[in-house]
């Protein structure tokens, strides 16, 4: 993550959500919610905004590498259209929690304190 010079004083950026941690998901279902995490991190890091607080070249390596695993499960997940249905939807809880994320650093101007905290 990038580093910063300044004290930084934010609030506590959103938490990965519990439900997904303490979830004994069936394989092909863990695999899809990695998926999932990975899918947003790409976006995440690759969006415009992130690029002046990371340096290019480490960026870019973890950005080759996250599409590799991205591919990855994605061949092996061609069809996942019914791994998630009923209420415990664990694909919503990373959606909100990425969501979270990115008012969070939206609401710091995408300062590195931001970037730190999360």
């Amino acid at each position: 993550a990038p580093s910063h010079t300044q004290p930084c004083h934010l609030q506590e950026p959103p938490f990965f959500p519990n439900t997904l941690l303490h979830n004994n998901l069936p394989p092909r279902q863990a695999a899809a919610t990695a998926l999932r995490v990975l899918q947003h991190l790409f976006h995440t890091l690759s969006a415009n905004s992130t690029r002046q607080h990371w340096p290019s070249q480490a960026r870019n390596d973890l950005l080759n590498k996250l599409q590799h695993h991205i591919h990855h499960l994605e061949q092996c997940l061609r069809d996942n259209a019914a791994l998630f249905k009923g209420p415990r939807n664990p694909l919503l809880a990373i959606n909100r929690y990425f969501r979270d994320i990115h008012l969070f650093l939206r609401a710091h101007n995408h300062s590195a304190c931001a970037w730190d905290h999360v």
